[in-house]
């Protein structure tokens, strides 16, 4: 512990971890001695996460509100973080958005994209030249198993979250020989507010923890460049993109979805 504690630094940027996978980080990162900033949009619940976590491990949790959608949200969280030994960045905020491409509001998509893309982008330039100028650091851009392969209904997601995974394995390489980790996390389905969204059908659904899942992801962050989350989603992950074609792989998982979201 005490060696992930020197070479992350003092406190950890967690971005949506009011709830979900990003609740998961905070704790597992405060078990290991850092303090979390708890950066989310929803003010009342971030609020309650640092509270819980600094009285269950005495640590420096904070709560951080900001709307990664806006243009100005990278200022607000430079002026909040300039004089703290942040040395770990997670990106895990995400906006998902379920439907036929053209049914959705191009507000919605434009707000996918300022959250999974343009968040992402700014987090890892501004962060990844503080690490760098460091020589140690860490991040961890929270992809999905979605990112390989496109797929109805979540086309516009399955999108962001490749280009999340491109970004990470590109920065890792380049950022690794300046004592830099990145890792870009796939997980599959997890057990988050956000998976019983759109009221899906889940029965049959292998559905991970989200303590689980972060959990992992610290664990390989400096050992390689991606990782998807769980064994038994790493075999299916493997089969489906070895052994399928692409058109074959669309399908399966496009009628999968239809299945669970529309009842087909």
């Amino acid at each position: 512990m005490e060696d992930f504690k020197s070479k992350y630094g003092s406190y950890a940027l967690i971005t949506g971890s009011a709830s979900g996978i990003g609740t998961a980080f905070a704790e597992d990162v405060a078990q290991r001695g850092i303090h979390p900033i708890i950066l989310d949009i929803n003010a009342e619940q971030a609020g309650h996460v640092a509270k819980d976590l600094k009285t269950k491990y005495n640590v420096d949790a904070r709560a951080l509100i900001v709307d990664l959608s806006k243009p100005d949200f990278m200022r607000q969280i430079i002026e909040a973080t300039r004089i703290l030994d942040i040395g770990l960045v997670i990106h895990c905020a995400a906006v998902s958005i379920i439907g036929d491409y053209l049914d959705l509001p191009l507000e919605q998509h434009r707000a996918l994209i300022g959250v999974n893309v343009t968040a992402s982008m700014e987090l890892a330039y501004y962060f990844g030249g503080q690490f760098k100028a460091r020589k140690r650091g860490g991040i961890i851009l929270v992809s999905s198993a979605s990112a390989l392969q496109g797929s109805a209904l979540v086309q516009h997601y399955a999108a962001s979250k490749a280009y999340i995974l491109m970004l990470a394995e590109g920065l890792w390489f380049e950022l690794r020989a300046h004592g830099v980790d990145v890792l870009g996390l796939m997980p599959g389905s997890t057990e988050t507010p956000a998976i019983h969204v759109g009221d899906p059908d889940l029965s049959g659904a292998y559905i991970m923890p989200a303590d689980v899942v972060a959990h992992e992801a610290l664990d390989a962050l400096g050992k390689q460049p991606s990782l998807i989350s769980g064994a038994r989603n790493r075999r299916d992950f493997f089969f489906l993109t070895r052994f399928f074609s692409r058109k074959r792989a669309v399908e399966i998982v496009g009628n999968r979805l239809l299945k669970i979201y529309r009842r087909k």
